[in-house]
């Protein structure tokens, strides 16, 4: 949603945005309340955001846990949160995807043992 020039994330990505910031930092999901509150709406309407994060494929909440909420498609979560990010502003670069050794065809020299070590004075 655009609002002149400022971009304006809607809920449901803020309410993710703090899901995996929670996943994250502490290991266990936020409740309805905890979500609330940091959004500044009420505890049903953060039941409805994250009952819109499952019905998307998003999240999938444990049957019968109080705080069983987890990212069930984690492309899809990085893909809205770096969506979000950027309508805040922000530069989100690529993924760098596989990581390759340096020299992975050359063996790197060895070295010739000291055979001597200075004093550590």
């Amino acid at each position: 949603m655009q609002h002149g020039k400022i971009a304006v994330p809607r809920r449901r990505d803020e309410a993710l945005a703090y899901i995996i910031d929670r996943l994250v930092k502490t290991g266990t999901s936020p409740s309805y309340d905890e979500i609330g509150r940091e959004l500044g709406v009420s505890k049903p309407r953060a039941r409805e955001l994250v009952d819109q994060l499952i019905a998307d494929g998003v999240l999938e909440k444990t049957p019968g846990a109080m705080r069983g909420l987890r990212v069930r498609d984690v492309a899809h979560a990085r893909e809205m949160a770096g969506e979000f990010a950027r309508r805040l502003g922000w530069i989100v670069a690529a993924p760098l995807g596989q990581l390759q050794p340096p020299f992975p065809q050359v063996q790197l020299p060895m070295l010739p043992p000291f055979k001597h070590l200075p004093d550590a004075e």
